[in-house]
């Protein structure tokens, strides 16, 4: 499925108003309403491969991965046996993007993806911008055939009562497959959230984000997403005694939920990641 000519024509109704640069280096322009796109667009829909069969995705599977490309792509292919895509946190990549990572990327290969930034930050609040950047990243989801979708909030947003009201209300707004039980997972990172009161706001369909180290895990055995944002944040690194300790974690959430990621964020996920994928990865 690819994006429809209404979703282009919504973005290219407003004047663009800056670039600016991509965790991959590329430039993203954001218009008015907030959509950014980081490659060209050439055609006003995806034509890449279908999406993966469910097949080859088995029970009691763990991904480790990384948030973004730390090394050249084609390296990060055979090093890793998923991705979470944040190039989309500041524009939807283009066609030509997306069609590349679903022609190279190996066989059954699980992608995430997080969501665009203005979205947290605006407290997921319904507006018409709002709408038009959720749809777009809903159909570039579908296609990349993501298995969740992350959306994140800065710590400014607590977890008071206006703030849950505003997400259970984001949460039934959601287009297309978002959360449908053939849909990408639905996943929520608030750092000033417990994971319990994102998913009591949420509802059904979300699944809370969590830091192995820090958090108390939710209760979910289907679906389980651990993400790693470093021990002191995004430039601190996890020491010898830490990485074992995660994955200790891994291990035990392994044997009890069916599908679970591990992705690193900080700026050691090469390293920290690969010492994890190489003791509790793959089935």
């Amino acid at each position: 499925m690819g994006l429809s000519p209404n979703v282009w024509a919504v973005a290219r109704a407003f004047t663009p108003l800056r670039t600016s640069a991509s965790r991959s280096g590329r430039l993203a322009l954001t218009t008015q309403c907030g959509i950014a796109f980081s490659d060209p667009v050439v055609t006003p829909s995806f034509r890449g491969p279908p999406r993966r069969p469910e097949s080859v995705y088995s029970a009691a599977m763990l991904y480790v991965a990384c948030s973004g490309f730390p090394v050249p792509v084609s390296r990060y292919w055979s090093l890793f046996p998923a991705v979470e895509i944040s190039d989309t946190e500041l524009g939807i990549p283009g066609s030509g993007t997306v069609r590349r990572w679903l022609r190279e990327s190996p066989e059954g290969y699980a992608f995430t993806a997080l969501a665009p930034q203005e979205l947290g930050v605006s407290g997921f609040a319904k507006t018409k911008e709002n709408k038009a950047v959720l749809e777009a990243f809903a159909e570039f989801a579908e296609t990349l055939g993501a298995r969740a979708v992350v959306f994140q909030a800065p710590e400014e947003i607590k977890p008071t009562k206006a703030a849950k009201t505003a997400l259970k209300a984001f949460v039934s707004w959601l287009p297309g497959k978002l959360g449908a039980a053939d849909g990408p997972r639905v996943v929520f990172d608030l750092p000033s959230w417990k994971p319990a009161e994102i998913v009591a706001a949420g509802g059904k369909k979300v699944i809370a984000a969590y830091d192995p180290l820090q958090d108390e895990p939710p209760k979910d055995k289907a679906f389980a997403y651990l993400r790693l944002p470093g021990p002191a944040g995004h430039r601190s690194r996890y020491d010898e005694d830490a990485v074992e300790k995660i994955i200790t974690v891994c291990e035990r959430v392994k044997a009890d939920v069916d599908e679970v990621f591990v992705v690193f964020r900080n700026i050691d996920m090469l390293a920290n990641g690969t010492a994890v994928h190489a003791k509790v990865g793959g089935a």
